[in-house]
């Protein structure tokens, strides 16, 4: 087993931090290899951003991301750039306040939006991690939980939590209003 991830948005996003918070909690305490890598245009802060997250039950010996499985774009720039190199049935989760398709298959979350209601903008990526956390197969909620505390200075570790919580709260009740029950695995090959 292979899932190649990738997020895309604008540097400023917190696309990296959300693909190493994702990195770290996936599978915890289960035996798989993870590797993450990134990338950015030399104008980092508003420039095109990308982080790749590969799980594997197998050595990792090519760590970048051909073929995407699961694509999580933050912005249309980003989506744009690199929606081509999604596989035909991977799992897409856009922030749809900033991503516009007309793709009924694509998972959905206003992310922007909502963190500008918790007035705190920057909690984007942090909303996206939640929802990406109920779909995704073998992500424990709290493992990812565990790495916002350890990442954040007590003074925003609570608001983060909040964004992650929310996120996932909100993926959760799609689902249940499409009928699933775990996620990824129903509609997905993993």
């Amino acid at each position: 087993m292979r899932i190649n991830i990738r997020f895309a948005g604008a540097g400023g996003q917190g696309v990296i931090l959300a693909s190493v918070l994702l990195a770290k909690g996936y599978g915890l305490g289960e035996d798989y290899n993870i590797a993450q890598t990134q990338s950015y245009g030399p104008e980092a802060r508003g420039g095109a951003c990308k982080a790749e997250v590969v799980i594997s039950d197998e050595e990792i010996d090519y760590m970048k991301v051909d073929e995407v499985d699961v694509f999580v774009a933050l912005n249309q720039v980003g989506f744009d750039k690199y929606i081509d190199e999604v596989k035909d049935d991977a799992m897409v989760l856009i922030n749809s306040t900033l991503v516009e398709s007309d793709n009924p298959k694509y998972y959905r979350i206003q992310a922007t939006a909502r963190a500008e209601e918790m007035g705190k903008p920057f909690v984007v990526n942090i909303i996206a991690l939640g929802a990406l956390t109920r779909l995704l197969p073998k992500v424990h909620f709290p493992a990812v939980e565990d790495e916002i505390k350890k990442n954040f200075p007590a003074s925003i570790a609570g608001i983060n939590l909040e964004a992650y919580k929310m996120g996932y709260d909100i993926m959760d009740q799609d689902l249940k209003e499409l009928g699933y029950t775990t996620g990824f695995g129903e509609t997905h090959r993993f």
